[in-house]
């Protein structure tokens, strides 16, 4: 990114992503976005921790960690009420949408501004579903 970027300042991120060198990079996206970070991490157990110890807006998910498939982690996030985007190589995508309506999926890699989007999405769904329910329906004209 070549300039910074704000549309994440006080939100709090978990990043559980087992590829050090992604997990660093998206780390840097958000935190030049205005996030603060919780992570990463790169196994299930501590994700499994760290949802139990911090107060989280959002979490970027990778599918597959070091010690199991992210799915424990993200029942306990959505039971929280708190915004899940999964972020992976799945090959099964669209189970993966249909199984978890109310996250965002996207695939590796996405560009920054695509990351940002969907954090910013998962952290302000009412306001993503309110200003849609205000654009007009160009649908036909």
């Amino acid at each position: 990114m070549k300039a910074v970027d704000h549309t994440l300042r006080g939100v709090r991120i978990l990043i559980a992503e087992d590829d050090a060198i992604l997990a660093l990079d998206v780390r840097e996206i958000f935190r030049l976005a205005g996030a603060e970070i919780v992570g990463p991490i790169a196994t299930l157990r501590q994700t499994l921790l760290m949802i139990a110890a911090n107060p989280i807006s959002a979490a970027l998910l990778d599918v597959n960690l070091r010690d199991g498939e992210v799915f424990p982690a993200a029942l306990a996030l959505q039971k929280r009420g708190t915004g899940i985007v999964f972020y992976t190589g799945y090959a099964d995508v669209d189970s993966l949408r249909r199984d978890w309506p109310g996250a965002q999926v996207l695939m590796k890699p996405a560009p920054p501004r695509l990351l940002i989007s969907a954090m910013h999405e998962a952290c302000c769904p009412v306001f993503h579903k309110e200003l849609a329910d205000t654009r007009p329906n160009l649908v036909g004209h």
